[in-house]
């Protein structure tokens, strides 16, 4: 059975340029890893937590908003930016991370108000 998800505006607004800034963040990570074929590694790890970015971009932009289905892929995204160790993307994971954290209060805060009947 499909959950209904009624986001209030504030936190869909909060959701969404969270995502903006660790998307960029991920990117100036990524961008950091380029130059030397032992950075490699950590920009492969890298990859599948920007896909589920871009995945997480969607769905809130779009009309399926789970909040949580996207603390989930919050939780991949966490898990990859946790298996790089290249100080030389050390200060933009940082920032990510703080996108993280963000995302999901704003979404387990959400959960928690559509499961309590708050809609």
């Amino acid at each position: 059975m499909a959950a209904d998800f009624t986001l209030s505006r504030a936190a869909h607004s909060n959701i969404l340029a969270h995502l903006r800034t660790l998307r960029a963040s991920l990117a100036q990570a990524r961008d950091a890893l380029v130059h030397y074929r032992e950075d490699r590694l950590d920009r492969d790890k890298l990859e599948p937590a920007a896909r589920r970015v871009d995945d997480l971009m969607n769905m809130f932009a779009g009309n399926s908003r789970d909040p949580r289905k996207g603390t989930v892929w919050v939780t991949e995204v966490l898990g990859g930016v946790e298996q790089v160790t290249n100080p030389k993307a050390a200060a933009a994971l940082r920032e990510a991370r703080v996108d993280i954290t963000a995302l999901l209060d704003v979404m387990g805060s959400e959960t928690t108000r559509t499961q309590g009947g708050i809609n």
